[in-house]
């Protein structure tokens, strides 16, 4: 069966947040060459995304915090309806420094959501004695967010030819609109923690921030976890180069639309693969997934023009690739930490990660103008040896 025993009763709405989500993304595809169409260079479009990151870095302690100490439904409510206000925004500016604020915005609006989400999930399973599920939600969520992102970027690919990018800005501010609304009204909280007066609440804050950073620090598997997914990820940190040297090899614009429609198709098979694996020893499957990655984005500088079908499907065996390693990952992740300080461990592997990625994609900016996308991307890859070494450190 496709949903194990009361899997959809507990967690539907969630899952409905992630196909909304999903099928709103419709401006992924195109990010990049929207604001290469405003006429940014890849340094000033590294800036701009950098910005989010920072933010992200900045917040994600206080607003883990918030989520461990008040609530992780209103958390992750709050951080929709800033991402989404953010989202109608952006189309309407053009100016630079306007858009690092919105998209510093947009990392706050975020911080909320990160670690809030996966905590409240996590924590209202427990509560049911259904820890069988844990997997599941980690598989079903992204999965079904790729359902919705196969037929985003074709739904987008006909915009853009018939109207503009712009446009697609604001379907997504749209479905983050929408996803607020579902959480508020059908989102159930059944982790909450004791209701404490505000200057209460920043000791609070405070004090989980401080256990949650020892913590991470402490508990060696969590951090060579948090160590090996910031390797992975600066693997990746040419990507804003993906769609313009897509265009380079002649790929038409709109093409792009299809072809982040076959990743999310790759991205569900694989998620659903990662069951046959999940009592496997963890560290060896990823480590293996991250070799071939390394192998892939070094076989780009073979390609050039007009042979952009075979950049194509690395690509999406890179980033399809994903789909098998992050249920894996946030599974195992979370068996090795407490339901109290869960949100905010969570908010350091991703603050660590956004602030590391976003030092290295300004960096990234420059190689990306200096020497262009192909040889940017393809020794990315070379970060993923120091991925493999922490992951295979990992004893359990």
């Amino acid at each position: 069966m496709l949903f194990k025993k009361e899997e959809l009763k507990l967690l539907w709405p969630f899952y409905l947040y992630y196909f909304i989500y999903g099928l709103s993304a419709m401006i992924l595809p195109f990010m990049i060459i929207y604001f290469r169409d405003l006429n940014f260079s890849f340094f000033q479009i590294s800036v701009i995304t950098s910005a989010f990151a920072v933010s992200m870095f900045l917040f994600e302690i206080p607003t883990g915090a918030f989520a461990d100490g008040f609530s992780r439904k209103y958390s992750v409510v709050l951080g929709f309806l800033i991402t989404a206000l953010v989202a109608i925004l952006i189309p309407l500016f053009t100016n630079f420094y306007v858009l690092i604020f919105l998209w510093m915005i947009a990392g706050l609006g975020m911080t909320f959501v990160s670690g809030a989400e996966e905590a409240w999930v996590i924590d209202n399973l427990n509560k049911h004695k259904r820890r069988d599920l844990h997997h599941e939600f980690f598989i079903k969520s992204q999965t079904i967010a790729a359902f919705g992102i196969i037929f985003a970027p074709l739904i987008g690919s006909v915009l853009v030819k018939v109207h503009s990018i712009r446009l697609l800005w604001f379907v997504f501010g749209f479905g983050f609109f929408l996803n607020a609304f579902i959480l508020f009204i059908f989102g159930k909280e059944l982790y909450k923690p004791k209701k404490i007066k505000l200057i209460e609440s920043f000791r609070k804050t405070y004090e989980n921030s401080k256990i949650g950073l020892k913590f991470s620090r402490s508990h060696k598997i969590i951090f060579l976890l948090i160590l090996g997914s910031i390797f992975a990820s600066l693997m990746l940190v040419g990507d804003n180069g993906w769609q313009p040297f897509m265009l380079e090899l002649s790929m038409p614009t709109y093409a792009l639309g299809f072809l982040y429609s076959i990743l999310a198709v790759v991205m569900i098979a694989l998620s659903f693969s990662s069951r046959l694996l999940v009592n496997t020893k963890i560290k060896k499957v990823i480590s293996v997934t991250i070799f071939i990655q390394m192998l892939l984005l070094l076989s780009l500088l073979l390609i050039n023009p007009p042979f952009y079908i075979t950049a194509a499907i690395i690509f999406i065996l890179i980033h399809g690739s994903s789909g098998l390693n992050q249920p894996l990952l946030q599974t195992y992740f979370h068996k090795f930490v407490p339901q109290k300080i869960r949100a905010i461990v969570t908010s350091v592997q991703s603050m660590a990660k956004q602030l590391v990625v976003a030092l290295a994609a300004l960096i990234a900016g420059g190689l990306l103008d200096s020497f262009g996308p192909k040889k940017v991307l393809a020794f990315g890859g070379l970060f993923g040896i120091f991925a493999i070494i922490n992951y295979l450190k990992i004893k359990d």
